[in-house]
């Protein structure tokens, strides 16, 4: 009888187990799943229920290259994540009152003078920055892509090297735009202050008392001088093992951390900004994370947004307060549920172009069991919707050495209908906008407004969808530019397989010729591209064989298409094809000047 009763009480405890477990290992289960489906690497991440009960875990590969699988004690990178941790460090300055979000940051920062049209009344402050509303430019590619920028480079060198990137493009405090700059100029602040590298000053005043043992805002990588050996390796496509580089904007993008410490975070970020009892970080301040900040899209009602390094996102019918991390070989997310007192992170150590990323999110917000949003409700059109059609092009673009391409490609088209409007973009899928009150509307797939539509003070016809914004353009002039793009890349084409017919038809008899000269400018361009191939990716913003062979040659395009047409008009015995020759020349010169407006010849990656 003793042994039935110990037997039955083992096989219950047992089961208990199991069902304790269940949650987790169908998670795990999940994940693992999803992680072969998109053909990843492999994840860490972490959960936080409503208790303040953390749970981590991982699955994958540590390494491609030496098939190690991926530990929960493992390190991973997290990318732009690491914006929400520099901005509670930003708030803990403020708890201090040490730092005032509203002094001006040229005061903070003698040696930053910005280009601000708006100065007088308002000049950029920390808030804009923490807020990506102080109409800051993103970044440059050679920020990002150098192989010059060290774990010690002096963050001033960002600004130093070239003035203009401090230029301000919107009056601060009216619209979102991304600035990788702008936080970076957050982590000069933070050393201003406290006369401290801001990478000494976050780990030793932000996340040693949080006990996030685990995490450092230094630079870790796999390999060197700097290598540890819990680090996990990035890796892109086809598992290409990536180890972690230095980059000048290291304020936005580099921290290491585990899993574990990250629910350590999410749980501090959901609490009344306490430790021990005692005050930390003021409870209003970790409130404003994720609240939208004040802006003309604000003004209008539209409620999703950006604060204090995080963003209010509607997605997979809840909503929540999040922020993506993107860095070379890693993919990352945190996402918080303050009415909840729930969240998770979770970071992918392998940056793919193909994995939908979405997926993983969808699976740990199911795995929180949360509540749906309440739908907003739909409204009648409003009157004056008609003036709203048309086409709309992005205020800011994200890098400036694109801004053409960006312009081409990034336009969309808004076509009202009875009761819905069509959002038409030339690079996604349609968008159908539903009428939410005055003049905001509510995308099929978001539970409340996604898009305002409004008048700015000078008149232009704006659409915010929080994250971004559109200015109507004048169509004709929009379909002129893609006309010229389109007529230009015909021409260019044109003059190059007809170099090369004349080439293999007449030798080294037509390279002697003034007119080979646009068919030799178009063949050299082989060689940038060539040597581009052959060049580490990671230096795509130096001064390299193959960014300066670019420069000299896309210069000397539009000097050889003059010297095609002058040669047209020297040659006395034209040939049947002179003509049509002389227009593609002079359609491809047409291209070349308009690159040269927009700063694209020459195109220099390092500037």
């Amino acid at each position: 009888m003793t042994r039935i009763f110990t037997l039955s009480l083992l096989f219950n405890l047992i089961s208990l187990s199991l069902i304790g477990q269940t949650p987790q290992m169908e998670l795990r289960g999940q994940i693992m799943t999803a992680l072969a489906e998109e053909k990843l690497a492999g994840a860490a991440w972490s959960t936080v229920d409503s208790n303040g009960v953390i749970l981590a875990d991982a699955y994958g590969t540590k390494s491609f290259g030496t098939k190690r699988p991926l530990s929960v004690t493992d390190r991973v990178q997290v990318g732009s994540v690491t914006k929400t941790l520099l901005a509670t460090g930003i708030f803990r300055l403020v708890t201090l009152h040490k730092l005032n979000l509203d002094t001006p940051v040229e005061q903070i920062l003698p040696g930053i003078r910005f280009e601000n049209q708006w100065a007088r009344d308002t000049p950029v402050t920390p808030r804009h920055l923490l807020n990506h509303t102080s109409g800051m430019e993103d970044l440059r590619l050679w920020q990002l892509f150098s192989k010059k920028a060290g774990p010690n480079t002096p963050l001033m060198d960002n600004f130093s090297r070239n003035p203009s990137v401090l230029r301000i493009y919107t009056k601060p405090g009216t619209q979102f735009a991304y600035s990788n700059m702008g936080y970076t100029l957050l982590g000069m602040i933070i050393e201003a202050v406290t006369k401290q590298r801001y990478e000494d000053y976050l780990d030793e005043f932000l996340l040693s008392p949080l006990g996030m043992t685990g995490s450092t805002f230094h630079f870790v990588t796999q390999q060197g001088e700097n290598a540890d050996k819990d680090l996990a390796m990035g890796h892109l496509e086809e598992m290409r093992p990536q180890p972690t580089v230095p980059m000048y904007l290291r304020p936005a993008g580099q921290f290491t951390t585990t899993a574990f410490d990250m629910g350590i975070f999410i749980r501090f970020l959901l609490s009344d900004g306490s430790l021990q009892h005692l005050p930390f970080i003021r409870e209003d301040l970790l409130r404003s994370m994720g609240s939208p900040a004040a802006s003309e899209a604000l003004e209008q009602g539209l409620e999703i947004g950006y604060s204090g390094g995080l963003m209010k996102r509607d997605f997979n019918k809840v909503v929540g307060y999040a922020h993506s991390g993107n860095t070379i070989g890693y993919h990352a997310m945190i996402y918080l549920f303050p009415s909840e007192k729930k969240g998770f992170f979770i970071s992918h150590n392998m940056d793919s172009e193909t994995a939908n990323y979405e997926v993983f999110n969808k699976i740990l917000l199911q795995s929180l069991n949360l509540r749906k949003a309440r739908e907003q409700k739909l409204t009648e059109m409003p009157a004056d919707i008609s003036k709203w059609k048309g086409n709309y092009v992005a205020v800011r673009d994200k890098i400036k050495s694109f801004a053409y391409l960006d312009f081409l490609a990034g336009f969309v088209t808004i076509l009202p209908q009875k009761e819905q409007l069509i959002f038409r973009q030339f690079q996604k899928d349609d968008k159908i906008l539903s009428p939410t009150g005055h003049h905001l509307f509510k995308s099929a797939d978001k539970m409340r407004s996604s898009h305002a539509f409004y008048t700015d003070a000078s008149g232009n016809q704006l659409i915010s969808t929080g994250f971004r914004t559109f200015k109507k353009i004048n169509s004709l002039y929009l379909w002129a530019m893609w006309l010229s793009f389109i007529l230009g890349v015909l021409a260019l084409l044109y003059l190059f397989i007809g170099g090369l017919v004349r080439l293999i038809g007449q030798g080294t008899a037509f390279l002697k010729r003034l007119s080979a000269i646009p068919f030799l400018s178009i063949l050299l361009l082989s060689i940038p591209a060539a040597l581009f191939m052959n060049q580490d990716f990671t230096a795509l913003g130096d001064v390299t064989p193959a960014s300066l062979s670019l420069a000299i040659l896309s210069s000397m395009l539009p000097i050889a298409m003059l010297a095609g047409i002058f040669a047209h008009f020297k040659n006395k015995s034209a040939s049947k094809n002179s003509g049509i020759e002389l227009l593609a020349l002079m359609l491809a010169l047409q291209l070349f000047v308009v690159l040269i407006c927009w700063g694209m010849v020459p195109f220099l990656l390092w500037v």
